[in-house]
């Protein structure tokens, strides 16, 4: 039996596209003449099977599959492979007889609705609590997989450990990756992050929000680019140089509604480490949009400031309204409470946080409020 290209092709390309498993284990199957395979990824808890985690299924039932993850992962096979060493070899027989195996609720509900008798079983990867298996499986016809059988999977074995544990890294590559979208998208300043041909990678809830109908900037087409053709154009300049690694730049935008301006700082980043995943779907980040709109509101929570300095919930109320610049006179009729006490409270504001005047006080406000408070919850 030998390798082929093709069949080394789809068992390395498998892991960066899951879905070709199934191709790859149906010719493994017709190579060794057995009914189909699959790779089973589990849990284990003190040598016992806890619960499985995927199925890449090769021609097998997936309602086969369905009820034995619901009713039968603790079955004589599983139990006997947890421990059993990565790379080692395994006839199911060798556990457990076929006549005796005819005799339990696996072989009824399992096996026999497949026509399946024997199984030939290889650990992959394993982990404290992780195992990994491949896993022939073969008809009372065609019995244990024979000695080419063997011969056939000893040479694919390192393909296929190799493809899994790179299909492992990517996936926590991309696991990453996401988890840094999603801080990102916690930030109440627009971020855009864009490839190295200039094409908008990411961009977060704020600027999403800030590129809608009647904008200064607008999202479109994987591309960012000011409403106003000017100010267009030196965007993209800004955005080519960061592309050639000019370190930072900035600009400012106005809003064509009311002419306020909006500050966009351009920085040139390279995540050098995952040049190599292009392919994959992971496109690399090589420059970063920093977008502020001075005028735009910052939702804060009271409760975010009480965390942070310690104030009582009054007191972060009327720190919240100093800082978006309004007077004692306007912060006592919006918080419906005397002069007397807005001063109060402003002194012990200014006390627990370290600032001397109300400008102090709103840059404060500001940095905490540069994260949304609904990013809280995620």
């Amino acid at each position: 039996m030998e390798l082929t290209d093709k069949l080394l092709d789809l068992i390395y390309d498998a892991a960066t596209d899951e879905e070709l498993w199934a191709p790859a284990l149906m010719e493994i199957a017709d190579l060794t003449g057995s009914l189909g395979g699959f790779v089973m990824g589990f849990e284990t808890r003190h040598r016992r099977v806890a619960s499985s985690v995927f199925t890449f299924n090769g021609g097998m039932s997936e309602e086969a599959h369905r009820i034995n993850r619901e009713r039968h992962l603790g079955n004589a096979w599983s139990l006997h492979m947890v421990g059993v060493p990565v790379g080692t070899f395994v006839q199911s027989h060798e556990i457990m007889p076929l006549s005796e195996l005819k005799r339990t609720a696996l072989y009824e509900e399992v096996l026999r609705p497949q026509d399946m008798a024997h199984n030939f079983m290889v650990p992959l990867a394993a982990g404290q609590d992780f195992q990994v298996g491949l896993n022939l499986c073969r008809s009372e016809g065609q019995g244990p997989l024979d000695a080419d059988g063997v011969g056939l999977i000893s040479r694919l074995y390192p393909h296929l450990r190799r493809s899994l544990l790179l299909g492992f890294r990517l996936d926590g590559y991309k696991a990453l990756q996401r988890g840094q979208y999603a801080t990102l998208d916690t930030l109440s300043a627009g971020i855009v992050l864009l490839d190295r041909a200039g094409k908008v990678v990411f961009a977060n809830a704020a600027m999403r929000a800030m590129s809608g109908a009647g904008a200064a900037l607008r999202l479109r087409n994987s591309s960012i680019a000011a409403v106003s053709a000017r100010h267009a154009q030196q965007l993209e300049r800004l955005i080519q140089a960061a592309l050639r690694d000019v370190p930072v730049a900035s600009m400012s935008i106005p809003h064509p509604q009311d002419g306020r301006l909006l500050t966009v700082l351009v920085s040139s980043i390279r995540s050098r480490d995952l040049d190599r995943l292009d392919t994959v779907g992971m496109r690399d980040v090589a420059a970063m949009l920093f977008v502020v709109d001075p005028a735009r509101p910052l939702e804060i929570p009271a409760e975010r400031i009480v965390d942070a300095y310690s104030l009582t919930l009054a007191e972060a109320r009327v720190a919240l309204c100093a800082a978006s610049g309004a007077s004692v006179p306007e912060t006592a009729q919006r918080l419906n409470i005397s002069a007397n006490t807005v001063k109060t409270h402003l002194r012990r504001v200014f006390a627990k946080t370290g600032a001397t005047r109300q400008s102090e006080l709103a840059r404060l406000m500001t940095l905490i409020g540069l994260v949304r408070a609904e990013g809280l919850e995620l």
